[in-house]
């Protein structure tokens, strides 16, 4: 019973950290490897003592050592602080300058660099992006969802007909890049990223297939709100957008955290505020990479952080 005090009295600490975890909107810049690594040991540590006191109140249970409901009060508390996505998939603060090799990312249209202590940046002239029949802060979900799946297949018929993307003579309409690491259906991405013009798109994206068609796709468009889309053959459908417009415009740094759980259940937060929350099932199978698309921005990506379940 001493035991489960101590580890209830540490999480009642944790849980009265959160909200000034929660309250850190930006990311300040850091040397490779540094602050990040951190975070991820006080992350571990947190899972661990997780891990631990789940493992007491078991053994309380068994030995009906404490009150039935305090006990379940208790696991249901642990249960909010408690992380499945422990097997580190793909980490990229590309600080090496390059971004073909640990990790290895393939650019299929446009192009991507590396921008000196910024991170991979991809820029598109808005002149040549898809028009939006929408005003700004007003685009629809089915537009959006349309003009996904149309980058999509373009980007597969691109590749098909000429060897890796975009004619030299053509200016691409979008630029894409892919990284091709399998992971679970329940993952953690995490990503750091700015953005530099106040027009076009940037959509994050996780594939099944080499074709890259079917997933999840998450879209950011300036002025508008949050989509979360399924991407499949038989076509679009929009899960969830928020109800609040974005615009990420300042040239800061800003944290978009993407998760699904083992049921389902995808959240996402921007600088630790929830924009998302929705069940979906329509995808159980794991996943063969991550991608990312820029339609008519100007888009630095900092750091590309993904976890998976064992």
């Amino acid at each position: 019973m001493r035991d489960i005090i101590a580890a209830v009295s540490a999480l009642i600490v944790l849980s009265l950290a959160a909200p000034a975890w929660a309250g850190q909107h930006y990311s300040s810049w850091s040397a490779p490897g540094s602050a990040k690594a951190g975070e991820t040991g006080q992350t571990d540590r947190v899972q661990k003592l997780i891990d631990e006191l789940n493992t007491l109140i078991d053994e309380a249970e068994k030995a009906r050592a404490a009150d039935p409901i305090f006990l379940r009060d208790l696991r249901d508390l642990a249960r909010g602080f408690h992380r499945p996505w422990q097997k580190l998939v793909l980490v990229d603060d590309f600080g090496d300058g390059e971004f073909t090799a640990d990790p290895a990312w393939t650019v299929s249209a446009g192009r991507y660099w590396v921008e000196r202590n910024w991170g991979l940046r991809s820029t598109v002239t808005a002149a040549r992006a898809a028009p939006r029949e929408e005003p700004r802060g007003k685009t629809s979900g089915r537009d959006a969802a349309i003009s996904i799946l149309g980058n999509i297949l373009n980007q597969a018929l691109g590749e098909q007909g000429q060897g890796g993307g975009t004619p030299a003579s053509a200016e691409p309409e979008f630029a894409a890049i892919h990284s091709p690491v399998p992971f679970s259906n329940a993952f953690a991405i995490e990503l750091e990223m700015s953005s530099w013009k106040d027009q076009g798109r940037l959509e994050l994206g996780i594939y099944q297939g080499a074709e890259r068609i079917t997933g999840y796709r998450l879209a950011y468009t300036p002025g508008g709100p949050l989509e979360l889309l399924r991407v499949s053959a038989r076509g679009v459908a929009t899960i969830d957008s928020s109800r609040q417009t974005l615009t990420l415009e300042d040239k800061k740094t800003h944290l978009i955290e993407w998760t699904r759980g083992v049921e389902g259940v995808m959240k996402v937060a921007l600088d630790g505020k929830e924009m998302l929350a929705v069940t979906d099932r329509g995808i159980r199978d794991p996943f063969d990479g991550f991608m990312i698309v820029n339609r008519g921005g100007d888009y630095i990506v900092k750091r590309a952080t993904i976890y998976g379940v064992e």
